[in-house]
């Protein structure tokens, strides 16, 4: 009887030890794998955070009624309808646009909109992107826009990104034509002087 009552708490010392190697194997995983994900953002902008608590964002609509539906882009459907683009946004194919919300215009000076008109069309193609955006893309930090002009796409250490100087919100929506990414500011191309 001596003999099995040793095999016996053996047999339970190693289900004990084998117990506590998976649980720190378990821990270990669930804290590297946000952190993993944080660095390696590729799409990051483009799709539901990783590390974040943020619902996925779908429509069923194009970007032109998406951005019509959503009341924090008033602004930004009145002059896309100005510069005669709205209808662009309905129409089949792939775009992504860089969409700033209405605190964005809000927070412009007043003096900014009499020169801002007069560049409406060349401001706002540069807000677009015509196309899936590629791996190679986002390594290079370039994206060429509608309007020519080349967007510049930043990640800092903290893992906030940065379009030109506008702040990227995540997530992004995802219409039937394309992807709406919400920025904080408005982008101006280098040769428009506002």
């Amino acid at each position: 009887m001596f003999p099995q009552r040793i095999h016996a708490l053996s047999g339970k010392k190693w289900f004990v030890r084998l117990a506590w190697v998976m649980g720190i194997i378990g821990v270990t995983t669930m804290i590297s794998s946000p952190v993993l994900a944080r660095r390696f953002y590729g799409f990051a902008f483009l799709q539901p955070s990783a590390y974040r608590n943020y619902p996925y964002r779908n429509s069923n609509s194009t970007i032109a009624d998406t951005l019509a539906k959503d009341g924090k882009y008033a602004n930004l459907v009145y002059e896309l309808k100005e510069a005669k683009l709205f209808d662009q946004l309905k129409k089949p194919g792939y775009f992504t646009i860089f969409a700033p919300t209405d605190d964005a215009f809000n927070g412009l000076k007043s003096n900014v909109f009499s020169q801002y008109s007069n560049n409406r069309e060349k401001v706002l193609k540069y807000h677009v992107i015509v196309g899936e955006i590629t791996p190679e893309q986002l390594k290079a930090g370039v994206l060429k826009t509608l309007e020519g002009s080349q967007l510049k796409i930043t990640e800092d250490a903290d893992g906030e990104v940065k379009v030109d100087n506008a702040k990227v919100n995540h997530p992004a929506t995802t219409t039937t034509n394309g992807v709406i990414v919400q920025i904080n500011g408005l982008l101006i191309p280098s040769d428009v002087s506002l």
